[in-house]
């Protein structure tokens, strides 16, 4: 659950509906400027890599399906935990990657395979070299490399899982083996990265901004940096600057429509204050869909 809050009001956004925001804008993703999901370097079939790409980012987060049905509530506001509440439980939230990461392991190996490395990339940052650190670490120059034994853990099996992910995409031959190939591969695994901060950056205040605190909500000037533009060694930065009447301004534009509207199913908890809400009371708030309209700098 991302939990953020503006004036009196707690907008509240589950994980599966940022991570289907994130799917809309990697689908929209590509013009002149910009290649196209599936498209990177030569693929036998790149609109079923596509597919299978644009899958995955829209499914990085199904790891909190079973969570988001049934939340734990926070003790200092008694709302549904937030991801960084449940960031602080390792066990926990070790937990969601493990089921993420195999759910379509089977049925959609590449898209797995983008999860994983998203994953992996999130608890080995303090080893990973600048162009694969999450936006959400902003321009922070030391990690500590002490991690909680859950997380060790976790990468170790999601090294593990990514070798014996890699070797069925190399047996199925074909747009799979295609794909694993590094200059394809790379880009999408930051792609991933960079959608999902997208939609973090539209869905909570998780993302920092160039200046100041973080407002979040799509109401900050932030830098998106080493965004693939047509291969993996021609790298850009995005700078979105929000403007008065709620637009945001993309400078370079990366999307296939003028004005892309982006939308983002949200529940709103208005005039909030610390009492108890149950599950029920959660249900009786309608939920509504918030738009975004990303446009091109004059």
């Amino acid at each position: 659950m991302l939990k953020t809050r503006y004036d009196d009001t707690v907008r509240l956004v589950t994980q599966p509906n940022h991570a289907v925001a994130a799917g809309y804008m990697a689908s929209h993703w590509g013009n002149g400027e910009f290649t196209k999901l599936g498209f990177y370097d030569n693929c036998s079939e790149p609109e079923k890599l596509a597919a299978e790409t644009i899958f995955g980012i829209a499914e990085h987060d199904n790891g909190w399906w079973e969570w988001e049905a049934s939340p734990s509530s926070s003790e200092s506001d008694r709302l549904p935990l937030g991801l960084e509440e449940v960031l602080s439980d390792p066990s926990m939230a070790t937990q969601r990657w493990r089921i993420g990461t195999t759910r379509f392991e089977d049925s959609h190996p590449y898209a797995s395979l983008l999860i994983n490395f998203h994953a992996y990339r999130l608890y080995n940052v303090a080893h990973e070299e600048e162009s694969s650190i999450h936006p959400l670490f902003g321009d922070s120059k030391s990690f500590s490399s002490e991690k909680p034994l859950e997380a060790t853990l976790l990468t170790e099996t999601l090294q593990n899982q990514r070798g014996r992910i890699k070797e069925h995409l190399d047996g199925l031959g074909g747009w799979h083996k295609d794909a694993i190939r590094p200059e394809i591969l790379l880009p999408h695994v930051r792609m991933m990265q960079i959608l999902d901060a997208l939609s973090l950056y539209l869905c909570s205040n998780f993302i920092p901004p160039v200046y100041g605190k973080p407002k979040g909500l799509g109401r900050d000037e932030v830098e998106i940096k080493y965004i693939p533009k047509k291969n993996w060694e021609d790298r850009v930065s995005l700078h979105i600057t929000s403007q008065d009447d709620g637009t945001l301004v993309c400078d370079p534009y990366p999307f296939d429509e003028d004005n892309l509207v982006v939308p983002v199913v949200v529940t709103e908890v208005e005039n909030f204050s610390e009492n108890t809400i149950s599950l029920m009371d959660m249900y009786r708030i309608p939920q509504k869909i918030v738009r975004f309209t990303f446009q091109k700098p004059n």
